[in-house]
């Protein structure tokens, strides 16, 4: 009878938490296509909704413009290791200097288009692909940077293929930061200097920050449960997808930034993990006012400058 009991529990523990955690797997890692901007407190989004702010994204728009106008560009494909077609956006240049432009969350290829266009003034060939599960790309779930460290490295190897003296930079916004910062930590061959930018420390943190925000409910037992899903479903663990612990692997020369407003990816993040990564050159940037995402248009020079010259000294 006990054991009959204990098999019950067991079972309603097992639909209990295969329930909740697709729902919550559903929810976040499951293909859609929803505004970036709806995961983003109003709040913050209100604090960059100023006219100088306006003005930086008018400038931006026009360079974007005349960058598409003027620049050869080609559309590149390759699959990733589960046979997913990744497409992308290549603009090539003269010389050995690659960049590889990392989207965030919900987003695609063309949010990076303006930081694209500025490395490819400096002479870089750029690439600028869509994640998978988003934009133009295959594939059911988002990676979270944890899957889409691998799809980078095949990129990567793309480029060597091209060009076996090939120098890559990697730069990537939230969850493109992310994933510049995972990849960082597997040191592939030909990536010289990574810039992330307003990136998370972990799946497991940004997805409990957003628990609490959203849903107001606790890390545990819900992310618990939906780790297990993860893992049936999209093939990779929430808890084991962590900037902090690839960094702690990595040498490769890395630039730091955060907005001080960001209250998406909170900003205490930008010195855990500059923190974490513990070999290798490191810089770190921290703009005063900025939202999730929005160093670039509140101080678009202080952010390109600093990043060329950051890249200036490794590549």
């Amino acid at each position: 009878m006990i054991l009959v009991v204990l098999l019950i529990i067991l079972a309603v523990i097992a639909v209990v938490t295969y329930l909740v955690g697709s729902f919550f797997v559903d929810y976040s890692i499951t293909r859609k296509e929803r505004d970036p901007a709806s995961f983003i407190p109003s709040d913050e989004i209100k604090a960059c909704d100023r006219v100088d702010v306006n003005k930086n994204k008018e400038i931006r728009d026009r360079r974007v413009e005349e960058f598409h106008r003027n620049t050869y560009t080609e559309h590149p494909e390759i699959r990733t290791k589960e046979g997913f077609a990744l497409r992308s956006s290549y603009y090539p240049h003269d010389g050995h200097k690659y960049a590889i432009m990392i989207h965030g969350y919900t987003g695609s290829r063309r949010e990076m288009q303006s930081i694209a266009s500025m490395y490819y003034s400096w002479g870089f060939s750029v690439l600028t692909p869509d994640n998978r599960a988003h934009g133009e790309s295959e594939g059911k779930y988002i990676g979270m940077g944890w899957l889409d460290k691998d799809d980078i490295q095949l990129w990567m190897e793309w480029i060597r293929n091209k060009d076996k003296d090939a120098k890559i930079v990697i730069q990537g916004c939230s969850m493109g930061a992310a994933t510049v910062m995972m990849t960082a930590g597997d040191n592939p061959p030909g990536l010289v200097a990574a810039v992330e930018d307003c990136g998370y420390t972990s799946v497991w943190d940004i997805f409990s920050d957003e628990l609490k925000t959203l849903f107001h409910l606790p890390a545990f037992p819900v992310l618990y449960m939906c780790d297990v899903v993860a893992r049936l479903k999209a093939g990779y663990s929430i808890r084991k997808a962590s900037s902090v612990e690839q960094l702690k692997k990595t040498s490769i020369p890395m630039l730091f930034i955060h907005g001080s407003n960001d209250r998406f990816v909170r900003s205490s993040m930008l010195d855990e993990n500059y923190d974490a990564k513990v070999d290798g050159p490191k810089e770190k940037l921290l703009v005063e006012g900025a939202a999730h995402g929005e160093s670039e248009v509140v101080a678009p020079d202080l952010y390109y400058r600093t990043i060329h010259d950051f890249l200036g000294k490794y590549v």
